[in-house]
């Protein structure tokens, strides 16, 4: 692939040259790349793989050069490639607490979820309570999620009615729950 990610063609009078160039060079290279990866032959297979085709996409130029010159090129591209690899290790590396901290479950907030379980009890019972016509429109928007105009169409009113219906019920339960939130946190939406 070439930096805009479409794919590189290598002309036909390509191929031959550039299996004489990594049969020449493929064994020396590995070497120089188990040297840099400590011994990892896994690391310095990708490193050599990844400097060869970097080498097919230079070919216009490389082809050009020396032997020599097509040494220290592979060279120079193998130790860029493994710096890269190393700085993205070590940005992973660095990242990897926060990424942790980030997925890890929310300690439980027992009275939290105490208050909020008394609560939704006591909401139910408002909407129990609710005269019947409310009580539907209530359950049929927030146990069953639908939309207002959903409702409408179901009871065959207005959605005017329904949305005055929903904001009279919140405000029951609202009034309801004051003692659970007096400063309107966790009230109904």
């Amino acid at each position: 692939m070439d930096d805009s990610g479409g794919e590189v063609r290598i002309p036909r009078s390509h191929v031959s040259e550039l299996t004489d160039f990594f049969a020449a060079h493929d064994r020396w290279l590995f070497g120089h790349a188990c040297t840099r990866t400590r011994g990892d032959r896994e690391l310095a297979a990708d490193l050599v793989q990844d400097t060869f085709e970097a080498a097919a996409r230079a070919w216009d130029v490389l082809r050009e050069h020396t032997g020599s010159r097509q040494r220290a090129w592979l060279l120079s591209t193998l130790a860029h490639k493994d710096i890269s690899a190393f700085r993205h290790q070590e940005a992973f590396r660095r990242r990897q607490p926060a990424i942790h901290a980030r997925y890890q479950p929310t300690a439980a907030d027992t009275e939290a979820e105490a208050l909020n379980a008394i609560a939704l009890a006591r909401a139910r019972e408002i909407i129990e309570d609710m005269p019947p016509r409310q009580r539907e429109i209530a359950l049929l928007r927030w146990q069953d999620h639908l939309r207002i105009g959903e409702i409408a169409a179901r009871l065959g009113v207005a959605e005017g009615t329904v949305h005055a219906s929903l904001h009279t019920a919140r405000r029951k339960i609202v009034a309801g729950l004051e003692r659970y939130y007096p400063s309107g946190e966790g009230a109904a939406s």
